[in-house]
């Protein structure tokens, strides 16, 4: 990534670049086509590229003076860094750094797959899912040996409040099946935008983003996936409908749950992009808490655009592009797992100041065995294991309109993604 001075990024905006007889971007400044040709780029383009009617209040951010170099991959990065950082135009210049999901490395961490046949017991006064009373980590009887009342209490939260559609949770993850049979109904649609006409019907700068977008694959609909399926059930599969698990903030069976947005960061493991355009996409679009289950994969690295694009989701969300509440709350919250490496480490961005950070605990309420810790952590919530002598994960909703557990930080911080999202369903504007 680099960061451009404002007279660079406006000659970048009024020039239309080309590629010489080599192939290496031409952009007419005689310092940054030296440099292209000696680093061998063949992509220079905008980080957040133009947000039609939110356009405004990203200059006002700075997101246009952010832009992604492609270099020859052969080039040693810290050489391409050096040399770009030496430019007077550039301000910043900083490495892409390899991102996970929180948990993703490790075999552990594989879904055991769940049928509604699995759990038998069933818990009056809460609602009719039939995978509810195997839910532990919202109401613990013992019921997988653990300590009754290890859990978030989430029963007689319901009775205050079982969540509004007009909280939206960003999932930025790897992508949500949005037609699954027990998240459907709680996705959030994009009204403004009319499925499949390869238009940006509502000016926002995506095509056919009607339930999120997938950025790492620049494509209105987001690759189901394991992971971000997984995680989105927890806050918000649909409560009360006779089918699967329950959500935090699933709503009633009534269609009245907090709306899901799937910001698709990942394909697999290996492939991921998009982190920074993700939350100011979801801040433009209606979305005021963020759910994050990745990280950096070594502590104490992180990326000032990522970082830059998590204050504005923060100071922007739920505002319209003139700066007026929208939504229920001026203003967002981010919240991010803290890892899984057993470390007081500073993994980022969990480690940010700005945002809430989560570890994870059992079904006997103490720390999990794999979850970071330490005085930056903000909150801990159950996230389960599911060794081969512990099965008590998190049960929640898989792609294939299945269930399973899994265990994790990445478990525990959409629980409090979700009480949040009750939170603000009963005090928000």
């Amino acid at each position: 990534w680099i960061k451009v001075s404002e007279a660079l990024a406006t000659t970048l905006e009024r020039k239309a670049l080309s590629t010489d007889v080599n192939g290496d971007v031409v952009t007419g400044v005689a310092s940054l086509d030296q440099l292209n040709r000696q680093f061998r780029v063949k992509r220079l383009s905008r980080v957040f590229p133009n947000a039609g009617k939110n356009e405004a209040r990203h200059r006002r951010y700075g997101l246009h003076l952010w832009y992604e170099v492609k270099t020859d991959k052969s080039i040693p990065v810290s050489n391409v860094l050096q040399s770009y950082r030496s430019d007077k135009h550039i301000l910043k210049a900083e490495p892409v750094y390899k991102k996970a999901v929180i948990g993703s490395a490790s075999k552990n961490f594989g879904p055991r797959i769940i049928a509604e046949a699995d759990v038998h017991a069933a818990l009056p006064d809460a609602s009719n899912d039939p995978m509810l009373a195997g839910q532990w980590h919202y109401h613990n009887t013992g019921q997988t040996g653990g300590t009754p009342g290890a859990d978030i209490d989430l029963i007689r939260a319901w009775k205050f409040e079982t969540g509004k559609k007009e909280v939206v949770v960003a999932v930025t993850d790897g992508g949500i099946q949005t037609n699954h049979v027990d998240l459907a109904a709680n996705m959030w649609i994009n009204a403004d935008e009319v499925p499949g006409n390869a238009l940006d019907d509502d000016n926002n700068g995506y095509i056919d983003d009607v339930n999120g977008y997938s950025f790492v694959h620049q494509r209105g609909t987001p690759t189901p996936n394991d992971h971000g399926t997984h995680v989105a059930g927890t806050i918000a599969a649909v409560t009360n409908n006779g089918i699967g698990v329950a959500g935090v903030a699933g709503g009633s069976g009534n269609g009245d749950g907090v709306r899901l947005m799937s910001c698709a960061v990942f394909h697999t493991d290996t492939e991921s992009d998009g982190f920074a355009e993700a939350y100011v996409y979801s801040a433009d679009n209606g979305a005021v808490i963020s759910q994050n289950s990745w990280g950096y994969t070594l502590p104490g690295v992180y990326e000032h655009v990522v970082l830059e694009a998590i204050d504005y989701f923060i100071a922007e969300a739920g505002r319209d592009e003139n700066g007026n509440q929208t939504g229920p709350m001026a203003g967002g919250l981010v919240i991010f797992s803290a890892g899984n490496d057993n470390t007081d480490a500073d993994f980022y961005p969990a480690y940010y100041a700005p945002v809430l950070a989560v570890a994870s605990s059992t079904h006997r309420d103490m720390k999990a065995q794999y979850s970071n810790y330490g005085t930056w952590i903000d909150l801990t919530a159950p996230g389960g294991e599911t060794y081969e002598t512990t099965k008590e994960g998190v049960i929640s909703t898989l792609p294939g309109n299945r269930y399973g557990a899994l265990m994790g930080t990445s478990m525990a911080c959409p629980h409090v993604s979700g009480v949040a999202a009750l939170i603000l369903s009963k005090y928000g504007k």
